[in-house]
């Protein structure tokens, strides 16, 4: 089962214990976060996600299973086998959203769901729900399987992280709602109950969750999709390791399932067999009754801008222009 927060204890009360042994490297894993409700001025989700990694093989693409939901996913690979195997951020024709970090702070870095594992849920909620209640309800058979992984799901009402530990039902539920209309993570465990397993410190993930924590929180109006998370996931004031945008970011990723109105789409993305590719995607009825067979980005003209190197694993940064 889940373990309840203790009264008034919120995200961004968690501090990674300084005990833990530093290790010179960064992870090369992500930020995502998310806002609900009164936080936003469309009264909706809006949530958002950078994959850093340096496994460059991405792609945007619509899927469906016979019985199953149609759902809009960002793909990856890290060979680029085809059909890409995993999936790191997606959205479902009922507006559900996931988007997901690796919890590369456990002892056994195989065990952090960057990979199949980790995709696994996510599929499963894609294909199988269309709310966040619903997936609340179904907490235990998604969460509770020891793979470790840390994930926001949102849709029109509620967003809740979800950080799953290395042990058979571990796991802790935060709901938006209980954390003023507000979610944010990085790649490691936060949450009162999960920090026990975080064994490796590294500090970019920290320093990347004060930056997200600080940013989301010290917001003096309501949030936007196309104003304060377009410049944050463009934020890298704190240099190219402990930044939200980072030398290996590789993809960036922001849904806005708005109160009224139709949801939209924004992604940016570089791979080794693609250059640059940017796409904005109005999720209408007729978007999810007749998907595109292909996802056609388009080009946005910048001085200067170059794309990625055909089957080269050089990865792509990011600069302030392009938003």
């Amino acid at each position: 089962m889940s373990i309840s927060l203790k009264p008034g204890l919120t995200i961004g009360s968690a501090i990674v214990v300084t005990a833990l042994m530093a290790q010179p490297v960064t992870t090369s894993a992500c930020t995502t976060f998310a806002s609900i409700g009164a936080a936003n001025a469309n009264n909706g989700l809006i949530i958002a996600k950078n994959r850093d990694s340096t496994q460059g093989f991405e792609q945007l693409a619509v899927r469906k299973g016979v019985g199953q939901n149609t759902y809009l996913g960002l793909f990856f690979s890290p060979d680029g086998q085809q059909p890409y195997p995993m999936i790191s951020a997606g959205i479902n024709e009922y507006g559900l959203s996931v988007v997901q970090n690796a919890s590369v702070a456990i002892t056994s870095a195989e065990l952090a769901a960057d990979g199949p594992h980790g995709s696994e849920v996510i599929y499963k909620i894609l294909e199988g729900y269309s709310s966040v209640a619903d997936v609340l309800a179904d907490q235990q058979t998604l969460f509770g399987n020891n793979s470790a992984n840390f994930l926001i799901i949102g849709d029109q009402t509620e967003a809740v992280v979800v950080e799953v530990g290395p042990e058979q039902n571990a796991y802790q539920i935060l709901r938006a709602s209980d954390n003023n209309n507000r979610v944010f993570h990085t790649n490691h465990y936060v949450l009162q109950s999960m920090r026990r397993f975080n064994k490796v410190f590294f500090p970019d993930s920290e320093n990347r969750f004060t930056t997200i924590k600080k940013l989301m929180t010290s917001a003096n109006a309501q949030l936007t999709a196309d104003g304060n998370y377009y410049q944050w996931i463009n934020s890298a004031q704190n240099g190219q390791y402990n930044s939200i945008l980072r030398n290996i970011s590789v993809a960036s990723w922001i849904a806005e399932i708005p109160q009224t109105g139709t949801p939209q789409l924004r992604v940016r993305l570089t791979s080794p067999n693609v250059k640059y590719q940017q796409y904005n995607i109005e999720l209408t009825p007729e978007f999810w009754s007749n998907p595109p067979a292909q996802i056609q980005p388009f080009i946005p003209s910048f001085a200067g801008l170059e794309g990625e190197p055909v089957n080269s694993q050089q990865q792509y940064t990011y600069s302030e222009t392009e938003l």
